[in-house]
């Protein structure tokens, strides 16, 4: 382990080179105390699954040099930093490393904050502090294994696709269910209209976030591929979920039954490919962090919501979705064949 001084600040990194069963991890935290505490506890046996080097940085600028250089499969960085906040630092990070897995370790986010980098960086935990190590452990190993198995299905799938190996007509549908959960059902159903009925912003949205530099083009919801069905009851939706394969599911917070949270968590153990939204005008923040932890939520909707930016988020999770379900089906085709899959 190395200390430098730059500025004043002390910069952390590991000094010695990685080995093909380390996997690379990058930590990003205004405190060289914390630095320090992370790199020391994934570094301590029992070391579980896997062995990291970790690399650590208490100025995010520097940071971004060295993701310049070197490849990183998992990041973990605080929000409330002087130079440049978390969300600043991980949108230019993914500009550099779009397979790098974003993880937020903080004591301080506020809801907006945590709301934006749900929706912005699409983050794959929310760790508080202080951190429980085993929660940290086990949240960076399934990052590190969520990762290699992306990877994985889309080098696969891109050999098939190199062999003109195309999906099967009908192995993903072509109409895409969406099941809206909301205790008002007034409410689920203007959800459904504003998903079903064109937006004159349809058009103006996207076109907006395509000249931003740091977004991408939002894919545009085609309502005559879309099913939504509505309920006011997650009891009643997850027994709908047994005959029903559902592409998306929109799910308010507050409900008597069982909150959002918990039933998106439960939803998708029944089915783990449908993108998972919560929409709520009364939720904290331990509900988000619940919802993104435990259910992996793809985005989250305030309300009252703007039509054109739920159709939006809608569109942008379902291809998302079946870019992964794509390539998840190429690569067990791929596996069940003699096709070299190996990088050309």
């Amino acid at each position: 382990m190395t200390l430098v001084k730059s500025a004043g600040k002390v910069i952390m990194t590991t000094s010695a080179s990685i080995t093909p069963s380390e996997h690379s991890i990058l930590v990003v935290d205004d405190e060289p105390s914390i630095v320090n505490a992370l790199r020391r506890e994934l570094s301590t046996p029992p070391l579980g699954r896997y062995k990291y080097a970790v690399e650590g940085f208490t100025e995010p600028k520097l940071a971004l040099e060295r993701a310049r250089e070197k490849e990183f499969e998992v990041v973990i960085t605080d929000f409330r930093m002087p130079e440049m906040d978390g969300l600043e630092f991980l949108k230019a990070l993914q500009t550099m490393q779009a397979d790098c897995v974003p993880m937020v370790l903080s004591g301080q986010t506020d809801m907006g904050a945590l709301i934006r980098m749900i929706n912005e960086t699409h983050i794959y935990r929310f760790i508080p502090k202080p951190w429980s190590t085993y929660f940290l452990n086990s949240s960076v190993a399934q990052a590190v294994a969520y990762r290699a198995n992306s990877l994985r299905n889309r080098s696969m799938a891109r050999a098939l696709r190199k062999k003109g190996i195309a999906l099967p007509v009908n192995a993903i549908a072509h109409v895409d269910q969406i099941l809206v959960v909301d205790d008002e059902l007034a409410v689920a159903h203007a959800i459904a209209r504003d998903l079903s009925n064109q937006s004159r912003f349809d058009d103006v949205f996207p076109a907006r976030r395509s000249e931003t530099p740091d977004q991408a083009p939002v894919p545009q919801l085609n309502a005559s591929r879309l099913i939504v069905q509505v309920t006011d009851s997650p009891i009643h939706a997850l027994k709908m979920a047994d005959a029903v394969n559902f592409s998306c599911v929109i799910a308010d917070y507050k409900m008597p039954q069982m909150d959002g949270a918990k039933f998106l968590d439960t939803f998708s153990e029944k089915q783990p490919d449908a993108a998972l939204i919560m929409i709520s005008g009364a939720v904290d923040l331990d509900g988000i962090v619940f919802a993104l932890d435990m259910a992996h939520i793809q985005s989250f909707i305030a309300k009252p919501w703007l039509d054109h930016e739920l159709r939006a988020m809608v569109a942008q999770a379902l291809a998302h979705r079946r870019l992964k379900l794509e390539n998840s089906i190429l690569a067990k085709m791929c596996e069940a064949s003699d096709v070299d899959f190996s990088d050309d």
